[in-house]
């Protein structure tokens, strides 16, 4: 993880945790005061909002540090997707809607937002993605993705009034689905985690098959470790110190 990604992961807590902190100071002046009015829940919404659309953008600004070429446009769009969105959420509160009309202004609100959701979840899924994942955990990050892209077409084909009329099944395949995006969503990083630790293997000439990709594989992890818990405000040195032994055992292991 470079620095970049560090300052944007800070700059996303620190919005989040003031969408939040603001929206419940403003629930509970309103409730301390007994006049929970509109101003409040204008508050309210515009706070939350605020959270929920700094962390879709900062998804998506931490997708286009990626290699990839494709994850960095999906970062640019969601990024996109996402000030626009919080734009229209905070027009359809504190604005003037008149020229749009309440209903059309709110339905372009729900459809970018959506969007935007899933093109963080996209950018999640698909940006830690290595050349050392195994073929199951790419077909699952990449189920997900498009499990994630069907939801939200689920929802933005009626938001738009494409389909009005939904019958069953449907109610209960969308059901099922998200179901799934949430199973193939949490399973990547969980079987990532279990991989074990693959010792490079040699060839029958004596060199190590395989062994560059492995040894970059291995060092990106751990600086990617290190560099976590440095830009954590806690004591993580016992812990940098750990990873910090692990890269002088690999580099041993290498001279061996």
């Amino acid at each position: 993880m470079t620095e970049d990604a560090v300052s944007i992961r800070r700059l996303a807590g620190v919005a989040l945790v003031t969408g939040i902190c603001v929206a419940a100071l403003a629930a509970v002046a309103a409730l301390l005061t007994g006049s929970f009015g509109e101003i409040d829940t204008r508050v309210i919404l515009t706070s939350l909002g605020f959270s929920l659309f700094s962390a879709t953008a900062s998804a998506g600004a931490a997708a286009r540090l990626r290699p990839s070429e494709r994850v960095q446009m999906l970062g640019t769009a969601t990024m996109v997707l996402s000030i626009t969105a919080f734009g229209l959420l905070f027009a359809g509160l504190w604005g003037d809607t008149d020229d749009w009309g309440p209903e059309g202004l709110w339905r372009a609100f729900g459809c970018l937002g959506v969007s935007a959701v899933a093109g963080s979840h996209a950018c999640v899924t698909l940006g830690p993605l290595r050349p050392s994942d195994t073929e199951l955990i790419r077909l699952l990050s990449l189920s997900a993705v498009g499990l994630a892209v069907f939801d939200a077409f689920a929802v933005i084909l009626p938001l738009a009034e494409i389909v009005e009329d939904i019958d069953d099944p449907w109610p209960r395949i969308f059901g099922a689905s998200l179901v799934l995006l949430v199973l193939t969503t949490i399973l990547p990083p969980l079987l990532r985690r279990m991989q074990p630790t693959a010792q490079p293997a040699r060839s029958a000439n004596g060199n190590r098959g395989g062994a560059d990709e492995f040894l970059a594989t291995a060092v990106i992890r751990i600086a990617d470790k290190i560099e976590v818990l440095n830009g954590d405000p806690g004591n993580r040195a016992p812990e940098i110190q750990a990873e910090v032994n692990r890269l002088r055992k690999l580099a041993q292991s290498f001279e061996n």
